[in-house]
């Protein structure tokens, strides 16, 4: 087997040399020439002059401001409430009676319970009565399909593979 070569690696030198910058002691030439050789009839640039003189909006005048002593002796002052009887106010129910009345009815109660089982035992038996449904309605439509003349759509094998197993309980 051949001995593997020594790999050599040059030394580099630290100063590097940067070509000088040229900078053009005469600006470019340009010159014009005139008008371009195609013609851009499509061309037209916007016209920012206005075709008639704006109006100038009339600036209203503001109504002399009332003189504040006088606006101060047309303002009422609230009267007092009237104090009300003692007869008339209503005794606060102790905590217990409160409680008591808030507590639904037994019907009131029997209702919500009822609503809430009905809503659900309807949301845990959906996938169930989806998988009964589904293949009823597949087979209607393709009744009537067939009795309004058109050709029902072939299924793959892949597809009645999958219809089938569908139907599988899991």
């Amino acid at each position: 087997m051949d001995e593997i070569p020594e790999i050599q690696i040059p030394e580099l030198d630290v100063v590097v040399n940067l070509p000088e910058v040229a900078i053009p002691d005469v600006p470019p030439v340009t010159l014009e020439l005139g008008v371009p050789v195609i013609d851009m009839p499509s061309f037209s640039p916007l016209d920012f002059e206005p075709e008639v003189e704006p109006v100038k909006p009339k600036i209203p005048r503001m109504p002399k401001k009332p003189d504040p002593i006088e606006a101060a002796k047309d303002i009422r002052l609230p009267e007092k409430p009237k104090p009300v009887p003692v007869a008339e106010v209503e005794e606060t129910k102790p905590l217990v009676q409160q409680v008591i009345e808030a507590i639904p009815t037994l019907p009131q109660a029997t209702t919500v319970a009822a609503s809430s089982v009905i809503g659900v035992s309807a949301a845990l038996a959906t996938p169930f009565l989806l998988r009964l449904i589904k293949p009823t309605v597949k087979k209607v439509a393709k009744k009537l399909q067939k009795a309004l003349g058109k050709k029902p759509k072939v299924e793959s094998v892949m597809e009645r593979r999958k219809f089938q197993r569908s139907l599988r309980p899991k």
